[in-house]
C-alpha cells in the first residue's frame, strides 16, 4: 500500500511549498498524512454482478476461473484476517485498532478488544496479528501496530493474552508485553505484518521508514530495523530485551548488522506468508514502475533502493548489482500499483489453483497465481483469476486450506470459492 498513485507531480508542488515554512521531515510527514488518506481509497471498476474482468493484458495468460463469496461484513478496513481452528473462526484487524471475530459459517462477529491510541495517518494503523505456535495451549497472541511514544510515531510489536482462546467469541486481550519498538520517520511504508515459521521463531517485516526513494537509505542500512525482515525469539529473553536473538540468525557476531535481521533490501514487505516447504514467501510493494514477490533467505539483500524488483533505481542505469538477489516474479503498473502477498493453495477445491501461490494487487484489484519455483528461478509466467471490484488489503486461509481476502473499501471478507 503506498501513495505513489496520487500524483507524484502534485506531491511535489506541495512540498515546495509546505518546505517555506517548516523543515523537510515535518512537510514530507505532513504530506505523507494529507495524501495518503486510506479513507479516501476507492476500487476500480464496478461491483454490479461482481463476475471478474479480463482486459486485453490478460489475452496471453492461462486464466482460472473463480468466484467471490461474502462470507462477513460491516468491518473498518480490515487490514489482516487469521484464522482460529476448533471451533474455526477468523480474526479480523482493523486499521483504527478493532480486533473482531467473525464467524464464516453465518457472518456473525463481535469486538474482541480495541488498541487505544493507534495512530492511523497514511499507511499507519494496526497492522499485523500471529498466534503463538503452541496456540490455545500457549494463548498468546501478538500484534503488530503504530503509536505516538515520545512524540514520535513508533511500530510496537507487543504479546498478549487472549482469555478464552477455545472460544474466541468470548474472548479478550489482556497483560500487554512489548517485545519490541522501532521509531517510523513518516506515516507510510510501515509494513506491518507478522509470521511463524516451523522453527517456532517471529518473523518482523519492516518497510523502510517512508516518504519516497528511501531518503534515510534504510532500505540498505543493515544496522537499523528498517528495511528488513528480521527473526527473533519471544520465548527466552538476551539481557535487556523482551526476545532472544536465535544464534543461528546470519548476521549474529557481526558489527555491521543488527544481530535480529534475517534479510534486508526491502521497502514495503506489506504481505508475507510460509510455504508447504517453509520457504518465506514475501510481496514487496514497489515505487514507479515494479512490484515483486522474492523468496527470502537467510543473509540475503534484496535491492532496494538500489534496485526495485530487478531494474536499477539509483542510479537508473549501471547500478552496482553486487549482492543483489533478484525477485522470482514482478510485474509492472499496466497490472497494479501495490502488491498484496498471498499464500500457497493446500486444498483442490479448485483444482487449477492447487500448489499454486495466490497473490493481488490493491489498487487494480487483479488476483494472479504463479508456481513458486525449487530454486528461486524467475517465474516467466502468471494465471490469471481475473480484476475484481476490490481493494485487497490482505489473504487468509483456514485450515482446510481455503483462501480468504479482506476487502479494505467495502469491510467485506470473502471468500475465494470455485467458479459459477
Amino acid at each position: 500500500m503506498k501513495y505513489s498513485r496520487f500524483g507524484i507531480s502534485g506531491l511535489l508542488l506541495l512540498f515546495a511549498s509546505f518546505s517555506l515554512f517548516t523543515s523537510c521531515d515535518e512537510v514530507r510527514r505532513i504530506l505523507v498524512a494529507k495524501i495518503g488518506d486510506s479513507s479516501k481509497y476507492s476500487a476500480e471498476g464496478k461491483e454490479s454482478g461482481f463476475k471478474p474482468v479480463f482486459t486485453q493484458k490478460d489475452e496471453h495468460r492461462k486464466k482460472i476461473g473463480i468466484s467471490l463469496t461474502t462470507v462477513g461484513e460491516g468491518f473498518d478496513q480490515p487490514t489482516d484476517l487469521l484464522a482460529i481452528s476448533n471451533p474455526e473462526i477468523f480474526i479480523v484487524l482493523e486499521k483504527t485498532g478493532s480486533i473482531k471475530w467473525l464467524d464464516p459459517k453465518d457472518g456473525s462477529s463481535g469486538l474482541i478488544a480495541k488498541i487505544p491510541n493507534v495512530l492511523t495517518d497514511s499507511e499507519e494503523g494496526l497492522l499485523g496479528i500471529a498466534l503463538h505456535p503452541a496456540f490455545p495451549e500457549k494463548p498468546k497472541v501478538y500484534l503488530n501496530y503504530v503509536i505516538k511514544k515520545n512524540g514520535k510515531d513508533t511500530s510496537r510489536v507487543s504479546e498478549w493474552t487472549m482469555d478464552f482462546p477455545k472460544d474466541p467469541k468470548k474472548s479478550k486481550l489482556k497483560e500487554e508485553r512489548t517485545i519490541l519498538e522501532v521509531e517510523q520517520p513518516y506515516g507510510n511504508h510501515n509494513a506491518g505484518q507478522l509470521a511463524f515459521g516451523r522453527d517456532g521463531k517471529l518473523y518482523i517485516g519492516w518497510g523502510d521508514g517512508g516518504w519516497m526513494a528511501d531518503p534515510k537509505g534504510n532500505g540498505q542500512n543493515p544496522k537499523t530495523f528498517l528495511g528488513s525482515m528480521l527473526r527473533i525469539d519471544v520465548d527466552s529473553k538476551d539481557p535487556g530485551k523482551e526476545y532472544s536473538v536465535p544464534k543461528d540468525n546470519p548476521f549474529v557476531g557481526n558489527e555491521n548488522y543488527r544481530p535480529e535481521t534475517f534479510a534486508y533490501g526491502l521497502r514495503n514487505p506489506w504481505r508475507y506468508s510460509f510455504d508447504p516447504s517453509d520457504r518465506l514467501v514475501l510481496a514487496d510493494v514497489g515505487q514507479d514502475l515494479y512490484e515483486e514477490v522474492d523468496i527470502i533467505e537467510a543473509g540475503k539483500n534484496y535491492g532496494w533502493n538500489k534496485t526495485e524488483a530487478s531494474h536499477c533505481f539509483e542510479p537508473k542505469e549501471n547500478c552496482d548489482r553486487n549482492g543483489l538477489t533478484d525477485p522470482i516474479y514482478e510485474y509492472g503498473r499496466e497490472d497494479g500499483s501495490s502488491i498484496t502477498g498471498g499464500f500457497v493453495v493446500t486444498n483442490d477445491r479448485i483444482g487449477d489453483l492447487h500448489g499454486l501461490y495466490v497473490f493481488g494487487d490493491f489498487v487494480s484489484g487483479r488476483i494472479w497465481a504463479i508456481p513458486l519455483p525449487k530454486n528461486g528461478e524467475r517465474v516467466k509466467e502468471a494465471y490469471s483469476l481475473g480484476k475484481w471490484p476490490v481493494l485487497i488489503s490482505t489473504f487468509g486461509r483456514d485450515a482446510r486450506g481455503s483462501l480468504y481476502l479482506a476487502d479494505f473499501g467495502s469491510g467485506k471478507i470473502l471468500r475465494i470459492d470455485p467458479e459459477k
